[in-house]
């Protein structure tokens, strides 16, 4: 039984989930790497002094503070959905990103993009499960996989700290081993894009939600899953 906290570690000014010690389970579910369909995927950030103005077709900043997920769908770990409380966490004087203990509740990286801001990439994070007091207590994001390979398509809500509500559709999944996130700054940076706005071709630009959490096999010998899952999502309505 593991009993460490996981770290969202900084490098290059991007963040990638290192170390989950989360139980003894095994993520049924492995997504590929495969690249992220054009809606959703990162473009080259350009300098300030090259980057083109905001034109009409760009969203207003509506931006606020997430302070629930809601996901009406069922799946494995959720038949119910999920309603999960998001607390807004700046870096971790480590310069980590803050993941709360209890895999029940997520965190926002209050220091990137927020909800309805229009551009960049929105991170929320947490456990995928986590034991306390002795028994595995499965994650709000346990099921963040399937959501990627069932679920592409469907929508849930994101409840701001003024009650509006904003609907987020899910586009696209990916997944890596850490060890290559680790070693491809580029990658991370594409993943966490702060610079990007996205959305189909045509149709107004906007910002990005991720959820990301653990995945793939779990390794008892380190108590780690040996994998991230990002799980991207473009506002709607």
């Amino acid at each position: 039984m593991a009993t460490g906290l996981s770290a969202l570690l900084i490098a290059s000014g991007t963040a990638l989930i290192a170390d989950h010690e989360l139980g003894t389970t095994q993520s049924a579910i492995v997504l590929g790497g495969a690249a992220l369909p054009a809606e959703v995927a990162a473009t080259e950030a350009l300098p300030v002094s090259a980057a083109p103005a905001p034109t009409s077709t760009s969203v207003p900043d509506r931006s606020g503070t997430p302070v629930e997920l809601v996901i009406p769908f069922a799946s494995s770990n959720h038949p119910d959905g999920v309603s999960a409380e998001i607390t807004a966490n700046p870096l971790n004087p480590s310069g980590s990103l803050f993941v709360p203990p209890d895999p029940r509740v997520l965190s926002w990286a209050s220091e990137d993009a927020a909800p309805g801001s229009g551009r960049g990439t929105v991170i929320i994070t947490g456990h995928i499960n986590y034991v306390i007091d002795g028994k595995l207590v499965r994650g709000a994001l346990s099921d963040v996989a399937e959501y990627g390979v069932n679920n592409i398509g469907e929508t849930f809500t994101v409840v701001l700290a003024d009650q509006r509500r904003l609907t987020y559709q899910i586009s696209a999944a990916a997944e890596y081993n850490k060890d290559e996130l680790a070693a491809r700054p580029e990658l991370r940076r594409s993943l966490y894009d702060q610079d990007s706005d996205f959305g189909q071709p045509g149709a107004a630009r906007s910002d990005r939600l991720l959820l990301v959490s653990c995945g793939g096999a779990f390794d008892n010998a380190t108590g780690n899953y040996e994998d991230n899952v990002f799980l991207y999502a473009l506002p709607v309505g």
